[in-house]
C-alpha cells in the first residue's frame, strides 16, 4: 500500500509514524471516493438522459461502488461447505 498506492520509497515509508501513515491512507481513500463520485456523475447524466418516462431519476449514489461483503467467520464457512457438500451429494467424513 505504501509503495504502490501512496508512491512512497522504502526510506519514506519506514520514516512514517503510524499516525502519519493512517493520515496518508485516509487522504488516499478520500481521493478515491472523489474520483468515483466524478465518474458516478457522468453515469447519472447519461442514465437520466436515456431513462424511460415515469421511471426513477438516478442519483450519483446509484453508481457509486458499494462496500464489500464482510468476511465469513470460520463457523459460517463450515456451514456453507456443509450445504454445498449436501447439495452435490458429498459425504461427511
Amino acid at each position: 500500500m505504501g509503495r504502490y498506492d501512496l508512491g512512497l520509497g522504502e526510506e519514506e515509508f519506514w520514516a512514517l509514524t503510524i499516525k502519519e501513515f493512517n493520515a496518508l491512507i485516509e487522504r488516499y481513500n478520500n481521493n478515491q471516493e472523489w474520483l468515483n463520485h466524478r465518474t458516478a456523475l457522468i453515469c447519472t447524466v447519461l442514465a437520466n438522459m436515456w431513462r424511460g418516462k415515469n421511471t426513477k431519476t438516478f442519483t450519483p449514489d446509484d453508481f457509486m461502488p458499494k462496500e464489500r461483503a464482510r468476511q465469513q467467520t470460520p463457523k459460517q464457512m463450515l456451514a456453507t461447505a456443509k450445504v454445498l457438500n449436501a447439495a452435490f451429494g458429498g459425504k461427511e467424513n
